[in-house]
């Protein structure tokens, strides 16, 4: 048995149209130096295990992926595929995220690939829980 895949049509994959959104409220994390900082009773599209959200923007060099994981813990990435540069998608009940395109490269939550035509591993940032608040070392 493969990998399973996240339920796009050839169209979204074709044109990298990942399913992650962005933050409806832009105030709910912030940037200070190498550090993001959510707040999580300001980002409910992280609320429920297997959610995700992209962070882009406000200074951030690289647009990045927080997954509430399947394991219930928070993870983050660098939202690029080492294969073509396109965005990232967890798949809900996999502890897996994977590339939006064609190639549906699949990696792991420690970033190692598991299947797809990757060239490595994904950049993986540490994330700290205090309370109500994640912090994302980059």
């Amino acid at each position: 048995m493969g990998v399973q895949k996240l339920d796009r049509n050839f169209f979204q994959r074709l044109f990298g149209i990942c399913a992650t959104r962005k933050p409806s409220q832009q105030e709910g994390w912030k940037v200070a130096g190498r550090k993001i900082s959510i707040d999580l009773n300001a980002m409910p599209e992280l609320k429920d295990n297997g959610s995700a959200v992209r962070i882009e923007g406000k200074d951030i060099e690289e647009p990045v992926l927080v997954v509430h994981g399947d394991d219930g813990a928070y993870h983050a990435f660098r939202n690029r595929c080492t294969h073509g540069k396109r965005a990232l998608d967890p798949v809900p009940g996999t502890s897996t995220v994977q590339c939006c395109s064609v190639g549906t490269s699949t990696f792991n939550y420690d970033g190692s690939l598991i299947e797809g035509p990757a060239k490595g591993p994904l950049a993986v940032y540490e994330v700290d829980r205090a309370g109500e608040s994640l912090t994302i070392t980059l």
